[in-house]
């Protein structure tokens, strides 16, 4: 049997060869060894086995009213669940399907009934890693209403529940994994991959976000605005932002299958908003210095073909001024999971001997 160093050696004179040559040579492709770009003895990698992850998840998206001139806020959270998925994890990226089971969902009648979609996105290079996120969540309640006078005297129920308000978000965030040979941010959030020894990277990139709230009403109410200014007597509102990350992420390896992973980022950069206030006036706020968190946690063991652990991602979005009101928000998910890695890759190449576009004579 002849070695095959290119699709160009896989024979295609004859009809019958030419018809081959197509499958044969998209096989080629799918098999062919490629190079290692990390260093084996920190990494090891699981790019040809199929990685099968059970999930129990939660997502959130809140945001806070935040009144300068008077140091108080409103703390607006949704009413969050528990979804049972199924994860398919690739060498490239990671993806969540629902499965339509939800745990611990808290009580609708004191909290209310919050109604989202949550599309959080976590792509995996060899150097670079990029978060996609779109977020649309309908239906809050304010989780500090108790520390208000007005509310607390008024005896009604523990919060106050809108229904009309709904929050959007999109967000984009690149890093670039300074120490990608012997660091390996897809051990901890992809699975495809496993740390051998403990190692770290700076990280460097950028980010970009919108984020747009709307309601029927004030955002800060009745009983809330006795205690706010009238920069915060807002109905509507939208922020853009954009800047640079810089961090550093830290994976710490005990015995070969235990790892604990830690990664903060800050981001610098630049807003600007404008604000629908419940008279109908509106606020186009000047362009404000603004920063940006990020926090990724990661505890987990792995044997190389079982695994299990949690982590989560919290990223925190700060709006400066001097005296007027803003809005901040944050997002993020947390995960609870086993998984299991299946020898894909011996199933494929007999699947594919079988259909004779391997391992053939020439």
């Amino acid at each position: 049997m002849s070695t095959i160093h290119s699709i160009w050696d896989i024979p295609h004179k004859t009809a019958k060869q030419k018809w081959m040559w197509i499958h044969r040579s998209t096989a080629y492709i799918i098999v062919k060894e490629r190079p290692t770009h990390s260093d084996t003895n920190y990494i090891k990698s699981y790019k040809k086995q199929l990685v099968v992850t059970l999930p129990l998840s939660t997502r959130f998206m809140r945001f806070e009213l935040r009144d300068w001139a008077t140091g108080n806020r409103l703390k607006y959270s949704p009413n969050s669940q528990y979804d049972l998925g199924i994860s398919v994890n690739s060498k490239f990226a990671s993806f969540l399907i629902n499965t339509g089971a939800t745990f611990f969902e808290n009580d609708r009648g004191v909290k209310g009934k919050t109604d989202y979609r949550d599309y959080q996105f976590n792509f995996y290079g060899k150097a670079r890693t990029t978060d996609l996120s779109l977020q649309v969540y309908r239906g809050f309640y304010v989780k500090n209403s108790g520390k208000y006078p007005a509310w607390d005297s008024s005896n009604v129920q523990p919060y106050s529940m809108r229904q009309d308000v709904q929050a959007v978000s999109f967000g984009y965030n690149m890093y670039y994994v300074m120490n990608y040979k012997k660091f390996s941010y897809r051990n901890s959030f992809a699975f495809t991959e496993q740390q051998l020894k403990s190692a770290g990277s700076p990280l460097f990139g950028g980010y970009w976000s919108l984020f747009t709230v709307t309601a029927d009403s004030s955002l800060a109410g009745y009983y809330f605005g006795k205690s706010l200014s009238p920069t915060a007597d807002i109905r509507n509102g939208i922020i853009s932002n954009v800047g640079i990350n810089v961090g550093y992420i830290y994976t710490l390896v005990l015995k070969k299958r235990v790892y604990a992973t830690v990664s903060l980022v800050q981001g610098l950069g630049m807003d600007k908003s404008t604000f629908v206030y419940a008279d109908g006036t509106t606020s186009d706020r000047k362009v404000h210095f603004a920063s940006k968190q990020q926090i990724r946690v990661a505890l987990g063991y792995d044997n190389g073909r079982f695994f299990a652990g949690t982590m989560g991602m919290f990223d925190f979005y700060y709006f400066n001024s001097e005296s007027d009101a803003t809005i901040d928000y944050a997002m993020g998910k947390g995960r609870l999971y086993v998984g299991y890695r299946f020898p894909f890759e011996k199933i494929q190449n007999k699947t594919l001997r079988k259909l004779n576009l391997i391992d053939y004579r020439l």
